[in-house]
């Protein structure tokens, strides 16, 4: 994860160097770019073991669900004289329900972390001093929050996320976009009003868009 990451890093700032040095000299770039998003699409959960109790039960299903959230970041344009490229950080907050198939187990999972990013602004303009577009990719961690329903019991474990988008701007302060990202924590937990334990990995894939709003 860590040779793919930095492979991308090169790779955005190899190829927007040239351009966005020229832009650079010509378009008067603000040094912090912040801004505020909400999201939606789908996250796609793979199957996992699930250990409740003494009870093992191998590759057990897991719903896709809605994915829904938000985020609050800035970007930082001074590395783009060095690299080529913009770096920042977000807050991510990212809400889905991975129920088990097959089960009366209904899941409510909720991410929040912080990521740091990379972005390749495309189509620097006077009007548009960030890009027309740009790609971008993240990583960050933190800690997911698993509700079981049927009980009330929750846990919090560390989570890892992995992401990588396209957004388009639409003015100079909105933006639409559409991200992947991917989100890994493994849980334990007891569960409340029980004498037996809940345990499962949980790795899902989301893809969302959305709306951000650029000040």
């Amino acid at each position: 994860m860590k040779a793919l990451i930095s492979s991308s890093l090169l790779l955005l700032s190899v190829l927007g160097y040239s351009e966005n040095v020229r832009a650079q000299e010509e378009v008067q770039v603000r040094s912090a770019d912040m801004y505020i998003s909400g999201f939606g699409g789908y996250s796609f959960p793979f199957s996992t073991d699930l250990v409740f109790g003494v009870l093992s039960v191998p590759n057990v299903n897991v719903k896709d669900s809605l994915s829904v959230g938000g985020k609050v970041g800035m970007w930082l344009t001074a590395p783009r004289k060095t690299w080529g490229i913009d770096v920042g950080a977000e807050i991510d907050v990212t809400h889905f329900n991975p129920d088990i198939s097959n089960t009366s187990l209904e899941l409510d999972a909720t991410y929040f972390g912080l990521n740091v990013l990379a972005r390749l602004p495309m189509g620097v303009t006077p009007d548009l001093p960030n890009g027309r577009w740009f790609p971008y990719i993240g990583v960050g961690g933190g800690g997911q929050r698993l509700a079981v329903k049927v009980t009330e019991g929750r846990n919090t474990a560390p989570a890892f996320q992995g992401l990588g988008g396209i957004k388009v701007f639409l003015n100079k302060h909105v933006a639409a976009f559409a991200e992947g990202k991917f989100i890994y924590a493994s849980h334990n937990q007891e569960l409340e009003g029980t004498i037996v334990s809940l345990e499962l990995d949980l790795s899902s894939v989301h893809g969302v868009g959305g709306l951000s709003f650029h000040f």
